[in-house]
């Protein structure tokens, strides 16, 4: 049996070969603790990366805030077609007129009226009733209703055909025409005479579509 310190079977010192296998085992920890500080700093820089640059999804998608809180639709816009075109009325005793509001027009034919006028005789009150130009009408409004006024009055107080209203001083409704495209109209009474006379205002939007 070999003395300690002495040669092995290969003729080796033992410490050298014991000093060999020792270095080794070294060279393979430090390999291994390279690798692993390596693939610990590419995690880090992965990590680093995708804190300062949002993925694409995120980029797409809104956020939530977007979500709980729309953007609200854009309200309905009424171009103005003419605004307060007088309209005078002259006729005699117990004679009718019919009123096109599209151009407007104060003396129209009868097929394409959108109101038809109705004077009467002493002191009994003139009368306002639809054409046949109209698609609908309301009954009486306030003169400074604007056009999503309008809108609402004919849909929630239509003035049936048929159906007359009195022409007072001050009085005003709103019609609906027929045309295409269709117009909204603000009718105002701004003076009723005798024998049958009238001063009328009208303020025409045209419908969005």
């Amino acid at each position: 049996m070999d003395e300690p310190g002495g040669v092995d079977r290969s003729g080796r010192p033992r410490r050298s070969r014991r000093f060999g296998v020792a270095l080794a085992v070294l060279l393979s920890l430090v390999a291994l603790l390279a690798a692993a500080g390596s693939g610990f700093l590419s995690w880090r820089t992965l990590e680093t990366v995708k804190a300062i640059v949002p993925s694409p999804a995120a980029a797409i998608a809104p956020s939530a805030t977007a979500t709980e809180r729309p953007r609200p639709p854009d309200p309905a816009r009424y171009p103005v077609a003419y605004a307060k075109e007088p309209l005078r009325l002259d006729l005699v005793c117990a004679a009718v007129a019919h009123l096109d509001l599209d151009e407007p027009r104060a003396e129209a034919a009868e097929n394409l009226a959108d109101l038809r006028y109705e004077s009467r005789c002493g002191s009994e009150t003139p009368k306002l009733s639809l054409g046949a130009g109209a698609a609908a009408a309301s009954r009486q409004v306030s003169g400074d209703t604007d056009a999503p006024g309008c809108d609402r009055a004919v849909r929630t107080s239509p003035l049936g055909r048929g159906l007359q209203t009195e022409v007072r001083k001050g009085t005003a409704l709103c019609v609906l025409t027929a045309a295409v495209p269709a117009a909204l109209v603000l009718v105002e009474i701004i003076d009723v005479g005798g024998s049958g006379t009238a001063g009328l205002r009208a303020t025409s939007w045209q419908v969005p579509k």
